[in-house]
């Protein structure tokens, strides 16, 4: 059941248009992998590292949806394809301002999710 979370939320994330759509996926992928890093519940390592990992995974969320709500606010919008327009067509400096504040944001939160480095420590 693992697995075909992580591939349910794979497929998903390939074919999401839309912001909800995508972080779900996201949210969905990696519920599997908090589950195997607690897997051994007898451990006590591996019960830190499940409970540490599902933190910074929640600390990642939270940026996600922070960027998403920033984008959503500048632009009024969620699917990717009309803010793609509406970037394209706008020339309004705050709108471009604060889309690609909240794509730092996101961005930052997707560094957090695969822990990459220097968001890993």
């Amino acid at each position: 059941m693992i697995v075909v979370f992580t591939t349910i939320g794979a497929s998903f994330l390939v074919s999401s248009t839309d912001l909800v759509s995508l972080y779900l996926a996201i949210e969905l992928q990696s519920f599997a992998v908090y589950i195997l890093a607690a897997l051994y519940r007898n451990n006590e390592s591996a019960t830190a590292a499940g409970l540490k990992y599902f933190l910074l995974g929640a600390l990642s969320s939270a940026f996600i949806l922070l960027g998403s709500s920033l984008i959503y606010a500048y632009t009024g919008l969620t699917n990717l394809d009309a803010i793609s327009s509406l970037v394209s067509v706008t020339s309004t400096d705050s709108v471009t301002q604060g889309i690609i504040l909240g794509l730092v944001i996101m961005t930052v939160g997707f560094l957090f999710k695969i822990a990459a480095s220097p968001f890993h420590n």
